[in-house]
């Protein structure tokens, strides 16, 4: 049976044309700030219960985070053609439309920021440093230099906090001072630090996740020391949540925070739980009188909503037909090679028979979770007939600080061996008929990594802006990326060299398909181009796409378009083949 290429054009650009929304505060007095896929790419709008209104010329990578009501909202923009150096842009509310360049501001990787009305804080990684900078009357002050991957978190008054993945993957808090320059470094060795507020009462609010659980504590900048934090209701304490993935205070002092278990996470105020829609949410503002949020899940692309009646404010519509190709979803432990128990989130297609063709989807990261959230990448497969299956392999965050750095030292190990137990399980629970592998960035190096030491297991593979060799990426690569790959790989250059797939290119027996941006600087280009000419040289059979113009991070429908297409086409080419 022919490959119906017409339709999975057709299913593909309407997925990637959904509108997504998230929320990123209240400006302007009274307005939301959002942040959505939009119009074919990323833009930022006002909406205050009507249309909303586009802030932003061309299109933007993101905003900076704003303090509540200002007047003005901090662009972030690529201009590079994607390799990731970032230009910051002011908008007036009032004036939608009309950009100015913030020109003290070289381009450089901007990692996360805030806008407090006064002055911009913010972090930027450049070739030979990551640094904490503060924009203000004063012109662009560096306040300090970071030992890695920095982000700030919150401003209030001269105090800034932060969180850094400043050593052995764990992360620690910091602060800082506006009026004057230098870092304190607070880690806690009970795990790492997560989401952080600055309270009224100038201490920062964190989330701990230590081990197998997450709890709020309260650290006070002067010395460091860590009290657990006390909330009027037990709501929380009684979650036992794994993860917390965002908090906050809101303007009339009480306490927001989002947690976060198997996948799923919670809204409480002041620890009382509010009702929500199952699936995951983003930051809560207090709007109107009440409260708003982000929400998705794997069958809802993300929309803005109220709370606790989960009314949409704002939503992209997601086609009838498009939503019944998602026939279910949930969550599964798959037991892998130590004992130790997977997390994966199941995608079964209405369009595929059981046992059908089924894709093991791998996330990058690796810090970084498959949860009960909209993924397009999952949708697209769906639509196009293959059961989907996610595996939250040692690494992935959301279930605790133990299973998180289970991967430090050892990548392309313990972890294939947990991407290879859940296709195992797919198999074994007839649900797939047949197993294929995909991923992007580092489930892009999955995917290699499954087809250089897993050879049989998959019947092909899709690798897209993936790691083909970390001592060459580690030479590429910036400040930022230098020390992430030194944390991960543990700083050993026969690690690096050893778990490079470009080491093994011998062992790929399966067709794979390579797609990659051609101005990525996370995970370069070069490699690659190395790859290519060991497989060719070696008659293996595959296929590769180079995105022109693109960056790692896919910002426009064009760019999406460019990768997800093909990894489709080829997937439902060698499916076809195989009938």
């Amino acid at each position: 049976m022919p490959v119906e290429f017409s339709r999975i054009v057709r299913d593909v650009e309407r997925l990637i044309a959904v509108e997504k929304y998230s929320l990123q505060g209240v400006v302007d007095g009274d307005k939301l700030l959002v942040v959505g896929f939009s119009e074919g790419s990323v833009n930022a709008y006002l909406y205050d219960g009507g249309e909303a209104v586009k802030l932003n010329r061309e299109p933007i990578n993101g905003v900076l985070d704003p303090h509540y009501g200002v007047g003005r909202v901090i662009l972030v923009r690529d201009v590079s053609q994607g390799a990731e150096q970032h230009a910051l842009f002011k908008v007036d509310t009032s004036r939608p439309g009309e950009e100015q360049r913030l020109e003290a501001v070289k381009p450089m990787r901007i990692l996360s920021g805030v806008d407090t009305g006064e002055a911009v804080v913010f972090t930027g990684a450049t070739e030979d440093r990551v640094a904490l900078y503060a924009l203000d009357g004063g012109g662009l002050r560096e306040l300090a230099r970071l030992p890695g991957f920095g982000f700030v978190s919150d401003v209030r008054g001269d105090l800034i906090a932060g969180l850094g993945f400043f050593g052995g993957g764990r992360v620690s808090l910091f602060t800082s001072n506006l009026s004057s320059r230098g870092l304190k470094v607070f880690g806690s060795g009970e795990g790492s630090f997560s989401s952080a507020s600055i309270s009224p009462g100038m201490k920062v609010t964190a989330g701990l996740e230590t081990a197998r659980e997450a709890r709020l504590v309260t650290v006070d900048p002067r010395d460091g020391s860590v009290e657990d934090l006390e909330l009027p209701s037990k709501d929380f304490s009684s979650y036992m949540p794994t993860a917390i993935t965002w908090l906050g205070y809101l303007p009339d002092g009480r306490l927001a925070v989002v947690a976060r278990r198997e996948g799923r996470s919670a809204v409480f105020i002041d620890g009382e739980r509010v009702e929500a829609p199952q699936g995951n949410h983003g930051r809560v503002v207090l709007w109107r009188g009440k409260l708003v949020t982000s929400h998705t899940s794997l069958s809802t692309p993300p929309r803005i909503v109220s709370l606790p009646s989960g009314e949409p404010l704002l939503e992209g519509g997601l086609p009838e037909d498009l939503r019944r190709s998602i026939a279910g979803s949930r969550l599964v432990w798959v037991e892998s090679f130590d004992g130790s128990r997977v997390p994966t989130y199941v995608l079964e297609s209405g369009r595929a028979p059981t046992p059908g063709p089924t894709v093991v989807l791998v996330h990058g990261g690796p810090f970084a979770e498959d949860s009960d959230s909209w993924d397009t990448f999952a949708a697209s497969l769906a639509a196009a007939g293959f059961h989907v299956v996610m595996p939250n392999y040692r690494g992935s965050t959301g279930y605790g600080e133990e299973w998180r750095l289970k991967i430090i030292g050892d990548p392309c190990g313990g972890e294939l061996e947990d991407v290879s137990a859940a296709a195992r399980w797919a198999r074994e629970s007839g649900l797939a008929s047949e197993l294929y592998i995909m991923g992007y960035s580092y489930g892009g190096y999955m995917t290699l990594c499954a087809l250089t030491m897993k050879p049989g297991l998959f019947k092909a593979g899709v690798a897209g802006a993936s790691v083909v060799d970390w001592e060459e990426m580690y030479e590429l690569s910036d400040a930022a990326f230098r020390n992430f790959i030194e944390q991960l790989t543990g700083g050993s250059r026969e690690i690096m060299r050893s778990r490079s797939p470009i080491n093994h290119v011998d062992r790929i027996k399966e067709p794979l398909a390579l797609i990659h941006p051609q101005n990525d600087s996370r995970t370069p280009l070069k490699p690659l181009l190395r790859l290519m000419g060991e497989l060719l040289a070696r008659g293996k059979t595959f296929e590769a796409h180079i995105i022109p113009d693109a960056g790692h991070a896919i910002n426009t429908m064009e760019d999406a378009v460019k990768i997800l297409l093909p990894a489709v086409f080829f997937l439902a080419t060698q499916r076809e083949r195989r009938r």
